[in-house]
């Protein structure tokens, strides 16, 4: 845990030093005290798996990112939560009020702007590009707008990134983390999915068609029987058009399930409830139907057998 605050910085230098501190442990950015305030903030750092987790405490002012910072680097996303205070979030097209408990995306790729007229305290929760795809694949339907506490599961959402961050403060036990950071992603994703629905598909004038496509998938997903008939029946449109949507989007049907179906493995794997249950357990509760088959793809997708990444994820 890193802990950073402008108490320890000299007044002449502070905005510089606290440009320099947050740019070199977060993302190149720009904060402007507002109405030359005695600008103060603190901030600390804690990681959660493999995504980081971030607690901002600031008096008013204004955080841009603008082109100049965006050098090309590592591409992040940051569900921003809004603990106090309230803050007006701008990024691309999208612009949110938060106020507290409330949730926007933000992408580290793309300018914005965040403006606070008070004193406020954000949590940061920090993923990566390749590793937010596997959740939305879609985010930049959703950057810059607002998952308001008051509506659907984002009061849950923030509630448990709350109460995970204070436990990575104590000390989190490394073999439960990778777990738990996931079933946070887990939560997002269902939030975002209630607030915005077919959006969620993509930029696509099938977006509702492809949605309800994919709740099929998600409630069968277990059945060793799902394919691209019944799913085009219970959809509504026949299977070439099923086949084609997926396409059209870069993917595949098979490709969509099995990805699916390995990150549903991949997460009993990784979670201490499940050491009870064999491999083969596991892949059959999936929907495979062959162990070797689910032996073969898990390795393409993540480069090991499902032994080994159960080993490397307990121990």
């Amino acid at each position: 845990m890193e802990s950073f605050s402008t108490d320890s910085l000299v007044k002449g230098g502070r905005m510089q030093a606290w440009n320099e501190i947050y740019s070199s442990r977060l993302s190149k950015t720009d904060f402007t005290p507002q109405d030359n305030a005695d600008f103060s903030a603190g901030l600390k750092l804690g990681g959660l798996g493999q995504i980081g987790m971030a607690r901002l405490i600031t008096g008013p002012c204004t955080i841009r990112r603008n082109e100049r910072h965006i050098d090309g680097g590592v591409r992040l996303y940051s569900f921003l939560i809004q603990l106090s205070g309230k803050g007006n979030f701008a990024q691309g097209r999208n612009q949110a009020v938060l106020r507290q408990g409330d949730v926007t995306l933000c992408d580290n790729g793309v300018p914005h702007r965040y403006d606070l007229g008070g004193d406020a305290e954000m949590l940061l929760v920090r993923v990566p590009d390749d590793l937010i795809h596997d959740y939305l694949p879609y985010p930049e339907t959703v950057t810059g707008r607002c998952l308001s506490a008051q509506k659907g599961a984002a009061a849950i959402a923030a509630g448990m990134a709350c109460s995970l961050w204070r436990q990575v403060e104590r000390g989190l036990d490394a073999a439960h983390a990778e777990s738990v950071a996931h079933q946070l992603l887990d939560m997002f994703t269902a939030s975002y999915s209630l607030a915005y629905g077919p959006e969620m598909s993509g930029p696509f004038p099938d977006a509702a068609v492809h949605a309800r496509a994919v709740t099929y998938i998600e409630e069968h997903i277990r059945d060793a029987g799902l394919n691209a008939r019944c799913t085009a029946q219970a959809t509504g449109i026949t299977p070439r058009e099923l086949l084609a949507m997926f396409v059209r989007r870069g993917d595949s049907f098979g490709s969509y399930v099995a990805r699916r179906r390995l990150d549903q493995a991949a997460r009993q794997l990784r979670n201490p409830r499940w050491r009870g249950s064999t491999i083969s357990e596991i892949a059959y509760g999936v929907g495979y139907a062959s162990v070797p088959l689910f032996t073969r793809t898990f390795h393409s997708r993540f480069g090991v057998s499902p032994g080994d990444y159960r080993r490397a994820q307990l121990n």
